[in-house]
């Protein structure tokens, strides 16, 4: 096919006049609406809220839009350039193969090359694309061996960037009865190609950040101190471990709090969350007056219990506008606490004050001096001050070795 890569690509053949942004826009629109079907199958491709709810509208949408044989996708390249192997990876079921198969293809598939080779960023490209001269395609290692055996003919491929690199990828395989991919078949791909680009970045956005929030509870979950989150409606985001027992002792008392499985009883103590709906309403008073909260940590004491206290502050969330703030609890327990040389080397945390293990934890998210300062609402030299007692505590030399040992 002459000239099939240009034709494809920009849906302009040589000599004539390119079609405006305006002009293209319009003509994918109407390929793709009008019909109902057509309609309903976008509709629930965007209501997707995880990867398997959008595997089944992807095949339902192009299986309604351009016949195929086999699909497969695979979500978020580790390396395009070097290797096939992606985060995940979904297929037909007549395209579902072992790792070996994948690893073998990689060393004979001309399709990265062609890629990478080429000066823009390809969005939408066939086999035919790659190699014009059937003949030629079919002498190809590539070809022999792992499309052929399959009954497979032709191929168009969607690539989904991220920043310079290629993150996503969806294949469409189809038999020699099928044909090659049409112009207007590249065209009806290239009018859905936003709507499932805007669906991938949200939903593998939000899977990374499900990772960033274990990978933090991962993190918490055995620190020395009982830390725990609570949101603007005073419910629970996030406890760890220590903040489950302390919970209970504080709820229950030592001696029941003994005959209880943290988790199964777990419930914010009640003069914690009178004390988070105090900072609330303060806050509000303040937004209503366009004054700036003043910060600072409230604490409570345990009514029964010598020394137990807990030490609140209310988190504003700078970065993130429409996010409402919520609350850090740290609960200590000085009654039940070990003296600092019965400690575990993983506990020396525990010998951090309220206001430095804060400090560590801003240190080990990798925020600089300043930044830590103005989320904390104190001046550089505090936080400076604060640092300098962390390091000579956990017998660190600077940032560095303290990020090490915290993580």
């Amino acid at each position: 096919m002459k000239n099939s890569f240009h034709t494809s690509l920009t849906g302009v053949p040589r000599g004539q006049r390119p079609e405006s942004s305006k002009g293209k826009r319009e003509r994918q629109g109407g390929l793709l609406h009008g019909s109902a079907g057509i309609d309903s199958r976008l509709l629930r491709l965007h209501a997707a809220n995880d990867i398997p709810q959008f595997w089944t509208a992807l095949q339902a949408l192009l299986g309604a839009t351009i016949p195929y044989d086999a699909l497969i996708v695979y979500l978020n390249f580790l390396d395009f350039e070097t290797s096939w192997q992606a985060t995940e990876i979904l297929a037909t079921p007549n395209a579902q193969r072992p790792t070996k198969w994948f690893q073998n293809r990689r060393q004979v598939d001309m399709t990265p090359r062609f890629v990478l080779a080429q000066p823009k960023k390809i969005k939408i490209y066939r086999l035919s694309d790659v190699v014009p001269d059937q003949s030629e395609l079919r002498r190809s290692a590539f070809f022999k061996e792992f499309l052929e055996p399959f009954g497979w003919h032709h191929l168009a491929v969607a690539l989904y960037w991220r920043g310079d690199r290629v993150g996503s990828q969806i294949a469409i395989r189809r038999t020699a009865k099928q044909g090659d991919f049409t112009a207007k078949e590249v065209a009806l791909l290239e009018a859905v190609y936003p709507h499932i680009e805007t669906v991938l970045h949200r939903l593998l956005a939000s899977e990374e950040e499900r990772a960033r929030r274990r990978w933090l509870e991962a993190f918490n979950h055995h620190l020395p101190f009982a830390l725990l989150f609570l949101n603007w409606e005073m419910k629970s985001l996030y406890v760890n471990q220590a903040g489950l027992e302390q919970c209970a002792l504080w709820n229950f008392g030592p001696a029941k709090a003994r005959a209880y499985q943290p988790r199964a009883v777990f419930a914010p103590p009640g003069e914690i969350v009178q004390a988070c709906a105090a900072l609330k309403i303060e806050w509000l008073e303040h937004q209503s007056m366009g004054k700036r909260h003043p910060g600072g940590a409230t604490k409570v004491s345990q009514p029964t219990q010598v020394g137990f206290t807990a030490t609140i502050r209310l988190h504003v969330e700078e970065h993130v506008r429409t996010a409402y703030p919520g609350f850090i609890v740290y609960l200590e327990n000085h009654a039940a606490m070990p003296a600092l040389d019965q400690l575990p080397a993983h506990s020396l945390l525990g010998q951090l004050t309220v206001a430095e293990r804060e400090i560590a934890r801003q240190v080990s998210a990798g925020l600089d001096n300043e930044e830590i300062a103005r989320r904390l609402r104190k001046s550089v030299k505090t936080v400076k001050g604060q640092l300098t007692s962390i390091f000579k505590k956990l017998g660190v030399n600077g940032r560095n070795q303290l990020m090490v040992r915290l993580r």
